[in-house]
């Protein structure tokens, strides 16, 4: 099977069709501006040893040249009569000169819904083109969707391929439950918590002097847990002992525990990939230049999810600053999203953070602390699926 691909600036566009379809060949047509020698080694790199990857060609035509065009369709159909079209991306240009040249030669034409990863037959037939839905055999990963838009993956700490630490899932309910029940409190107990601990060294048995303890019903359920113990009070001297290095990281860095609960959210749901601790270099190499952070990065088959996680104070900044990780490296498919406990400020101030979410077409799910796993990749997954057009948060 032959698929002839309309050149899109979208990478997800180019590449779905041959993830999902799996042909022998795909002949890319594009005009020079676009299909750039960058974009080019992009795919090359894409799919160099990656199981099943099709034979690659590349045809440029002059920019503004219909009838070039017309004629590059005709020569590729006159090689390959029982070539596919896929119409999702080309220019208005390729389009025309395509439905021209179609009139005459009826090619199977077809597009891809990337978000829905649904096919749907244009016209003509052909045995490998069925209407409905399609799967990739293998998705794209986040290191890839990065890197196809010139980026690089440096730093993570958690990745979907990875190997979790043991009993981690089981640390992260445990201290979901504490947080849940009292969310308004959570970051200054954990400051609290990290000053005791860098008086410590970096045993799992910390003392120190503290002379603002911890609240007594938040030591109380991190001991009922079992995430700490023996738990000591002596003026203001106090000792204690983490459950495993797991957890004293998470108890004394307050906003990794919602970055982990999204991340296994995500691995529980349907995500195809997922990085927490994401660092993305802005130049492509695993070295030095501009770069930027983002808490949480899934991928839901060809969609990118960009997800800032804010479990203190929600400054405006943020908003702008997952807004600016996505537009770069996430394509016209990204989902950004913002996942908080509260808000903070006055009524107006949270309403005005609400619409400024809206017009930057950002997910703003509040009351986090309020939502299952499940409903947490819930609202996710049907971002990813449906995109964020309207304002979609916790009532």
């Amino acid at each position: 099977m032959t698929i002839v691909e309309l050149f899109s600036a979208e990478p997800a566009e180019n590449l779905l069709s041959a993830l999902c379809l799996r042909p022998e060949r795909v002949i890319f047509l594009g005009s020079r501006s676009l299909m750039t020698d960058g974009r080019i080694a992009a795919l090359r790199a894409f799919f160099k040893g990656r199981p099943g990857a099709p034979a690659l060609r590349f045809l440029r035509v002059k920019d503004r040249d219909y009838a070039g065009a017309g004629n590059a369709i005709r020569d590729v159909l006159e090689e390959e009569p029982e070539a596919c079209f896929e119409m999702t991306g080309g220019s208005d240009l390729l389009l025309a000169a395509l439905g021209s040249a179609a009139a005459e030669k009826k090619p199977a034409l077809f597009e891809l819904d990337v978000r829905q990863q649904r096919l749907r037959l244009l016209q003509g037939a052909s045995p490998a083109l069925k209407p409905g839905p399609v799967r990739p055999l293998r998705g794209i990963t986040v290191s890839e969707s990065i890197r196809l838009r010139g980026g690089s993956l440096t730093e993570s700490s958690y990745t979907l391929s990875g190997k979790l630490p043991e009993g981690l899932e089981k640390d992260v309910e445990d201290l979901w439950q504490v947080y849940r029940a009292s969310p308004q409190t959570w970051t200054r107990q954990c400051s609290l918590l990290a000053n005791l601990t860098a008086k410590s060294g970096g045993g799992l048995a910390v003392s120190g002097t503290m002379h603002e303890k911890c609240e007594k019903r938040h030591v109380e359920a991190l001991l009922k847990a079992g995430l700490i113990s023996d738990y000591r009070e002596k003026g203001d001297a106090v000792s204690l002992t983490f459950r495993n290095a797991h957890v004293k990281r998470t108890l004394t860095r307050a906003g990794d525990l919602l970055e982990l609960w999204v991340f296994l959210a995500a691995r529980e749901s349907g995500f195809t990939d997922a990085v927490m601790g994401a660092k993305i270099g802005w130049n492509g190499s695993d070295r030095g230049g501009t770069s930027n952070e983002i808490d949480g990065l899934l991928m839901y088959g060809a969609v990118p999810v960009y997800v800032s996680c804010k479990l203190g104070a929600v400054p405006k900044e943020a908003l702008y600053e997952v807004d600016t990780v996505a537009s770069r490296f996430g394509g016209e498919y990204a989902v950004k999203a913002l996942a908080c406990s509260r808000l903070g400020g006055s009524d107006a101030a949270r309403e005005t953070l609400r619409q400024r979410a809206a017009d930057m077409g950002v997910l703003l799910i509040e009351e986090v602390d309020r939502l299952s796993r499940k409903e947490l990749a819930q609202r996710l997954r049907t971002a990813a699926l449906e995109g964020v057009s309207v304002r979609l948060r916790q009532s």
